[in-house]
């Protein structure tokens, strides 16, 4: 009996060891994937080796750092372990005796020091995930030390808790748990760091992804990118990491990522310039718009890239990548493979249009998300950014590092006040909206969308009509109480060639800064505007001045300055009930401009009731009801019993095809009636409920 009982604790133990030996294997290899992807950095720091090691003091510390600073932004201790973190990237490429020893009396100082910063992003995700980093690094080349200090090190990033953080904030914490779990071994610890790591890979009604395909953070504050391309770097980084270990992302979360990736964030770069709207207080950062240089989207020279483990993680559906990738990289240009898209976000208020020849989005705000946030000394003058502000884009760069020089209250697209001085935030991390009927319809390709601004005193009933040549702007029941004349501004943008205008039946040359009475249009730089009602335009090419510092502290108070096309239709003083309609044509030359066929835009109702336009050539009805009412376009009458609103496609069929949405989100059903000539439909139209409120939905039952 205890032969045989002898003979089964053998084969038990046969086994398990296999499943042992293959969970300490996966260390290993996380371990090594992670250093891989780190070593694409060293080529950067290799050059500075020298240079760092020799100003390194005996004490490990260097005189250049301050290691008292405790500043939000810019905090100079974490200077100290990123050198050591380039040395241990070298330190993998290069055995150096001395380098080691450089690195140990370096770790011994920060934790003789242990520096804080008042900005706990710095203290609970950066510097655990540079430490973490450090020991990784270290043991790749198998360095010697202290099992102490190890202890210590390991001790020091017990920061944060990533269960009670949410969207890229959580994910950053588990990434340095992650690191902790692979330098210690610990299992239970990697169990728990990769639950966290994947959690935000879901849709939630809180902070992170949202059911539309969105992206919020710091509330419900639009960050498609910022902290929606944390988001997918760092899970893209975590998913490549753990690639054929027991701790791989599964196949669903794997196309949650991926429709994020290539349905939302990719569609707001156009060439490889990204929409200034979606960057959040980044919006005030040097270089932030161009992804080919932006580390922190992971556009960097090197295979360690969102894209490129995209590619790694999913290889079976990777062609929207390898085209965006091309259009990035400057190997194709920025039309390269670009399809007819149009989506309005629900959970977001914001509109993406797609066509091969521009991009043009537009940002707005309602009571169920938050206006553009100031914070951490950033972004000091974005205060009406969600105002309706549009971003255009033919070759991508039209807004690229403009953001010192803007005119803060004449943002492209924004009807706003004429201050003498720009406007700085008053609400840090982002103020509230303050009206509910903000929304869009949209089947995919087409779309309109509306904003009822109540903003800074300023009223403004604003829609967007979108279709493949024009997109229609219209305002109407713009009023103020306050002194400051009301603009609407159409663009603003650097000046780009010469501009022209048609103004009483002739056209001519723009003067440098000029009043334009009833203008018919202004053609610049490939884009028309044109005026579709009588008012007065101000036109300018002038040279606009200013620095980074001014609208973020963190940076330089050199004066910048650049010529700015500069276009605007002014309201006057104290309006009542005063209207806007203007079409913006992108990607029309000069000799088109003349010859533009404006009588293919239809404006029917522009008051504060309706706003509706039809596109006769398209065959397309587009209308916003802020109230029950009626409508009439030639034979074709729509009456609707609530605010809604509403495309019609083919609508001189007897089956038109018709989308509706409420911006309000309150609504259960709406009833659409058309009469057309002798007949009439009424449409009874159930609207989504719960997490898809806002959504658009195509009309299924008439009679």
């Amino acid at each position: 009996m205890k032969r045989f009982l002898k003979w089964i604790n053998c084969i038990m133990i046969i086994l398990l060891l296999p499943i042992a030996t293959t969970a300490q294997d996966e260390f290993d290899v996380i371990r090594k994937n992670i250093v891989n992807g780190l070593l694409h950095q060293a080529k950067q720091v290799e050059n500075n080796i020298g240079v760092i090691q020799k100003q390194q003091q005996a004490n490990g510390s260097w005189s250049d750092i301050r290691y008292t600073d405790s500043a939000i932004t810019a905090w100079e201790p974490i200077r100290h372990l990123q050198r050591i973190k380039n040395y241990c990237l070298h330190l993998n490429l290069v055995q150096d005796c001395c380098l080691k020893e450089n690195i140990l009396s370096g770790l011994r100082f920060w934790l003789s020091v242990s520096p804080k910063s008042k900005n706990w992003w710095h203290n609970e995700i950066a510097t655990p995930q540079t430490m973490g980093e450090i020991l990784l690094l270290l043991e790749e080349t198998k360095t010697v030390y202290p099992v102490s200090l190890k202890d210590s090190l390991i001790a020091s990033m017990k920061k944060g808790n990533p269960y009670v953080q949410t969207g890229a904030n959580k994910l950053d914490i588990a990434i340095h748990y992650l690191y902790r779990a692979c330098a210690t071994k610990n299992s239970a610890l990697m169990d728990s760091a990769v639950q966290q790591a994947f959690e935000p890979i879901s849709f939630t009604t809180k902070e992170g992804l949202q059911y539309d395909y969105s992206y919020l953070q710091h509330g419900r504050q639009l960050q498609l990118s910022s902290y929606g391309a944390v988001f997918l770097m760092g899970e893209y980084k975590v998913a490549s990491w753990l690639l054929n270990t027991g701790f791989a992302l599964q196949a669903e979360k794997i196309n949650i990522l991926q429709t994020y990736l290539t349905k939302t964030y990719l569609k707001t770069i156009r060439g490889h310039y990204i929409d200034f709207n979606v960057e959040g207080r980044g919006i005030s950062r040097p270089n932030v718009l161009d992804k080919r240089t932006n580390i922190q989207a992971g556009y960097s020279d090197n295979a360690n890239t969102p894209l490129v483990l995209a590619k790694k993680v999913n290889p079976a559906d990777t062609l929207e990548i390898s085209e965006a990738i091309a259009r990035i990289q400057g190997i194709q240009t920025p039309d390269y493979a670009i399809k007819p898209y149009h989506k309005y976000f629900y959970k977001a208020d914001y509109t993406l249009h797609l066509r091969k020849e521009y991009t043009f989005n537009v940002r707005t705000v309602s009571v169920r998300t938050k206006r553009t946030e100031t914070g951490n000394k950033e972004n000091l003058y974005g205060k009406f950014l969600p105002d309706g502000s549009t971003n255009i884009q033919r070759a991508g760069d039209e807004y690229y590092n403009i953001m010192p020089v803007w005119e803060w209250n004449k943002i492209p697209g924004i009807t706003c006040r004429n201050f003498k001085n720009d406007q700085p935030a008053t609400e840090q991390w982002g103020e509230p909206g303050s009206t509910e009927f903000v929304g869009g319809v949209s089947d995919g390709v087409y779309g309109c969308s509306v904003y009822d601004m109540q903003y800074d005193h300023v009223f403004a009933k604003k829609t967007w009509f979108f279709f493949d040549k024009e997109i229609v702007c219209l305002g109407a029941g713009i009023a103020c109480t306050e002194n400051e004349n009301v603009l609407t501004t159409l663009n603003q943008c650097w000046l780009r060639g010469g501009v022209s205008v048609k103004v009483g039946g002739k056209e001519r040359k723009a003067n440098e800064t000029e009043v334009l009475t009833a203008p018919s249009w202004v053609w610049h730089d490939s884009i028309g505007y044109c005026f579709l009602q009588a008012g007065t335009a101000f036109v300018s090419t002038a040279v606009q001045k200013g620095s980074w510092k001014k609208i973020n502290d963190t940076y330089s108070a050199k004066e910048l300055q650049g010529n700015v096309f500069k276009l605007f239709i002014d309201h006057g003083a104290k309006p009542v009930n005063t209207s806007y309609a203007y079409c913006v044509l992108p990607g029309i030359s000069l000799n088109e401009m003349r010859s533009y066929p404006a009588n293919d835009i239809k404006v029917i109702d522009n008051n504060n009731a309706v706003q509706a336009v039809a596109h006769q050539s398209l065959n397309i009805l587009q209308a916003c009801f802020y109230e029950q009412g009626m409508l009439s376009y030639g034979q074709i009458k729509i009456t609707v019993d609530k605010p809604c609103v509403l495309m019609m496609k083919n609508i001189h069929s007897r089956n038109p095809e018709i989308w509706v949405a409420d911006p309000s989100q309150k609504q259960t059903e709406v009833q659409i009636t058309i009469h057309n000539g002798s007949e009439q439909k009424i449409n009874r139209i159930t609207l989504p409920d719960g997490e898809n409120k806002g959504q658009s939905v195509l009309m299924q039952n008439a009679h």
